[in-house]
């Protein structure tokens, strides 16, 4: 019996798309945001009081372990790579001069901790 592949090769041109106001892109821009500051303050709103005492308490070998598991929902949640200004955000924030999408989401997690630590209305809890 012979069997025949058949192959599908999408090839999509660039779309312009223009920003309305509660259209399409207003609901991409929310779901993906092109600044480190925007899905911090997004992050932020999500967490509990726990979770961010949690964060801003962890010592750098914690968030390095708590960021093998984080990133990857960071990664997921906020399309990178694939979200270009998401990512030139994080090269500009972590000051480097190229970056990966594992270096990006981890600029995201220590920025997110430095804004934590700034409110300076966390305590340390006992888990």
């Amino acid at each position: 019996m012979r069997r025949r592949y058949c192959s599908i090769i999408l090839i999509s041109s660039p779309v312009t798309v223009e920003r309305q106001e509660g259209g399409a892109m207003e609901f991409f821009l929310d779901k993906f945001p092109p600044t480190v500051d925007q899905v911090v303050e997004k992050l932020m709103q999500d967490m509990t009081f726990a979770d961010k005492t949690r964060l801003a308490n962890m010592n750098e070998s914690a968030l390095v372990q708590f960021h093998t598991s984080y990133g990857i929902f960071l990664r997921t949640e906020f399309r990178l790579p694939g979200n270009d200004p998401l990512m030139k955000s994080c090269m500009a924030e972590g000051a480097l001069a190229t970056i990966t999408p594992e270096q990006a989401s981890y600029v995201i997690l220590k920025t997110l901790q430095k804004k934590l630590l700034a409110g300076n209305t966390l305590k340390v809890i006992r888990s």
